[in-house]
């Protein structure tokens, strides 16, 4: 019977393991850490997972988290400009979920063991387990696997971070609407993002700054929030006083700071998209997915989710396999898992650009009618089309259309 190695023990890692666990499938997940060593490291990333993601979670019996406190019920957008503010606020149907890593990536863990899954904590190369197995599936974007997959210059149009990044959990923020995302784009500084969010000590606020290079919104990036906390959290104030001054309204001096030393993530982000496959010895190959494959940045939120999509895509490939899992599977299986990814990468990339016109005037009829505002936010769950509605004049004017007249 088929048996697959895989590599890597966050989201597209451990969805893919349970997923081929549910199907039948002999896998074994190598990881570098155990679930007690995922749930103690620092944050490094504060995914939102959209409603196809939780269905795919809901199929696996991993999703444990219905409660308002991990949900994002609504978005409050602002679109600074010159002469004036666009302003628009819209209700995310389903609601997203946001939930620590430290927090989901044990659970998912924990259940795969639970139910039987082999796991192996042994930081692994493809080389060293190809022999077991007839297919690697790497999920892990370390530098290991760099030479593996190499940078696909077709589809990677930066070459350095076009935002750098400085996230963390705090307390000490009030919420204007319960449940609800706030995010600033400022044209030329980048954006400011407070997300309500479900941390590893508690509910709490994600505050994110996406700096692009350069500009004043860089700098907390490279404060060391450790050793000089009150000088940090000065700098970050005074940046949301001049950026996002209705965000620093809602700061309360008295209670504000990150939940705990540590809780923060500072860096930069080059997107990018790797090689999809590679050959390794006797006839068995690699197979990239997750930040193995794609890194995007976070701003469009979907990074995680394409790599649930990612995951159970190539599970049932993989299950429905009348052949051998050799170079020519990998090569289709890998052309096939683009035809969805490609719509991310190019959405993602977009974003970092200034908008274009079409993409303003739709922000500006989202600010005059709910209608397409809530249909504008709910179509994050929908990457495929939601790109189709922004990457062009006809797409967003259709689009508007079709909201108006529905009702």
């Amino acid at each position: 019977m088929t048996d697959i190695g895989v590599i890597g023990a966050g989201i597209s890692g451990l969805q893919l393991a349970l997923r081929l666990q549910q199907l039948g499938v002999p896998v074994t997940l190598y990881s570098t850490q155990t679930p007690d060593e995922l749930a103690a490291m620092r944050p490094r990333n504060f995914p939102a997972r959209f409603g196809p993601t939780q269905q795919r979670e809901e199929s696996l019996d991993v999703h444990a988290w219905h409660f308002d406190e991990a949900r994002v019920h609504s978005w409050s957008i602002t679109m600074h400009g010159d002469d004036r503010d666009l302003e628009f606020s819209a209700a995310l149907t389903p609601p997203s979920s946001v939930v620590d890593f430290r927090v989901y990536l044990p659970h998912l863990f924990t259940e795969f063991v639970r139910r039987g899954g082999n796991a192996v904590i042994d930081a692994v190369t493809p080389h060293q387990v190809a022999a077991r197995h007839d297919l690697v599936v790497v999920a892990n974007g370390d530098r290991s696997v760099r030479e593996l997959f190499p940078v696909d210059q077709a589809r990677s149009p930066h070459s350095t971070p076009q935002r750098i990044l400085c996230s963390g959990f705090y307390h000490g923020i009030d919420e204007d609407v319960p449940h609800a995302l706030d995010i600033h784009f400022v044209p030329g500084i980048g954006e400011i993002l407070r997300i309500p969010f479900l941390s590893r000590l508690g509910p709490a606020h994600v505050l994110a700054f996406e700096a692009v290079p350069g500009s004043p919104l860089e700098r907390p990036a490279h404060l060391d929030a450790d050793a000089d906390p009150a000088g940090f959290l000065r700098e970050m104030l005074t940046l949301l006083a001049q950026h996002a001054p209705s965000l620093r309204e809602r700061v309360d001096i008295t209670r504000f700071g990150l939940l705990a030393p540590g809780e923060l993530a500072q860096g930069g982000i080059t997107p990018l998209v790797r090689k999809g496959w590679a050959p390794l010895a006797d006839g068995v190959c690699a197979l990239a997915i997750g930040d193995a494959w794609i890194t995007n940045d976070p701003l469009t939120a979907q990074g995680a989710n394409l790599g649930s999509h990612t995951a159970f895509a190539l599970a049932d490939l993989i299950a429905a396999a009348a052949g051998p899992l050799d170079a020519r599977f990998c090569r289709d299986a890998s052309d096939r898992l683009w035809d969805h990814a490609r719509h991310v990468v190019e959405w993602s990339n977009a974003f970092l650009a200034p908008p274009p016109p079409h993409v303003t005037e739709l922000f500006g009829r989202a600010a005059e009618d709910k209608r397409v505002a809530d249909a504008f936010v709910s179509g994050f769950h929908d990457p495929v089309a939601q790109w189709a509605v922004l990457s062009s004049p006809d797409g967003a004017a259709s689009f508007v259309e079709r909201c108006v007249a529905g009702g």
